[in-house]
């Protein structure tokens, strides 16, 4: 049972590191090419698989704070990645991984998002495993074993 227990580990960790890996791509590539949100918001006020109230939601909010959204996307797909790739408060990566996938399927925008999307999903209800190969899991090891060693030094 470990050995099943530890490859579940290896796999989800891989698959949370895959998937940062193409985070980060992404907001490199945003970044890089000077992203721009403005030429998306009409194209998703003309799209007829979008659902109204998003629209709306471009419309009114996007729409009006172009700039924001133009730093916020490609440094939250960067950030994302970032975290996904080191482990490093990996469930709120995912929940925002989600969160800008959903955004994304919303906004008809079928690339590479529907696929982030579920692996997400997965991540999220495997997080145990998918963050055992981290950072964070690291660090809590790393202070649990200091805690240990003082408690058994007071106690001699």
């Amino acid at each position: 049972m470990k050995i099943f227990n530890q490859s579940l580990n290896i796999i989800f960790s891989l698959l949370r590191i895959g998937l940062g890996i193409s985070w980060f791509h992404e907001g490199l590539f945003k970044l890089q090419a000077k992203f721009d949100i403005s030429g998306l918001v009409p194209s998703v006020l003309n799209n007829v698989d979008s659902p109204m109230w998003y629209k709306t939601f471009m419309e009114h909010v996007v729409g009006s704070n172009v700039a924001v959204f133009n730093v916020l996307i490609p440094w939250g797909e960067l950030l994302v990645g970032l975290g996904l790739i080191t482990g490093i408060l990996t469930l709120p990566a995912l929940i925002a991984g989600i969160f800008m996938g959903i955004n994304y399927w919303l906004a008809d925008m079928i690339y590479i998002y529907p696929l982030q999307l579920a692996v997400g999903f997965v991540l999220v209800l495997m997080h145990k495993q998918a963050s055992y190969f981290g950072i964070s899991n690291g660090l809590i090891a790393l202070k649990r074993r200091r805690n240990r060693s003082k408690i058994g030094s007071a106690n001699v």
